[in-house]
């Protein structure tokens, strides 16, 4: 092979090459968006939220529901001066875990008609699930709700949303034992009203 013929051989092999390592990072280029979608969706960029949010499932308590309330045991507790029900919860049931509040709440209509559901409130988020619902026979039911709700006062939860404000929360934390919430309750001494008053 002469000269000329190698000097051309060498130039095509420098071609190739160099359009297979553009053709790669051309490749790459074009796949990495790929690749951190991926990465992203499997947690490798996990943000600050997704960590705190994570953190506060891990906190939840299995649910285990209590033994059925007694209306003769139940604690009353005021939700305002227009209300059509009246509102109480069975102090044999209340339990606090690092992140939430459980109780069963007993909702009697003026007619006599009762509702009873077991239900956990959120202090950190201001928020209420409802686990079980009772029934007349004395048992209880699975609520499908599997989400945790906002609690709003101009809503249906308006009673949690007492519970939370005046006897359950403050400033976004639980605040003290289940002993002191049904001291609470029993003689009606709120907790905005503490605070008002600097206790």
């Amino acid at each position: 092979m002469g000269k000329s013929s190698l000097a051309e051989s060498w130039q095509d092999s420098c071609k190739q090459r160099r359009t297979f390592h553009f053709a790669k990072q051309v490749a790459m280029i074009l796949f990495l968006p790929v690749v951190l979608a991926n990465a992203h969706a499997k947690g490798f960029f996990e943000s600050e939220d997704d960590s705190e949010e994570k953190s506060k499932i891990s906190l939840e308590m299995p649910v285990s529901l209590p033994a059925f309330p007694l209306q003769e045991n139940a604690l009353p507790f005021p939700v305002g001066p227009v209300a059509t029900q009246s509102f109480a919860i069975d102090p044999g049931s209340l339990t606090v875990s690092p992140d939430e509040v459980r109780y069963t709440l007993l909702t009697t209509s003026k007619a006599g008609a009762k509702n009873i559901s077991y239900e956990g409130i959120r202090c950190s988020t201001f928020q209420m699930k409802r686990y079980a619902f009772g029934h007349g026979n004395g048992k209880w039911s699975l609520s499908r709700e599997g989400a945790w709700a906002p609690i709003s006062f101009l809503s249906a939860n308006r009673p949690e949303a007492v519970l939370a404000q005046d006897y359950f929360c403050l400033e976004g934390t639980i605040a003290d034992k289940p002993e002191q919430m049904l001291d609470r309750i029993r003689y009606n001494r709120s907790l905005q009203s503490e605070k008002y008053k600097g206790n």
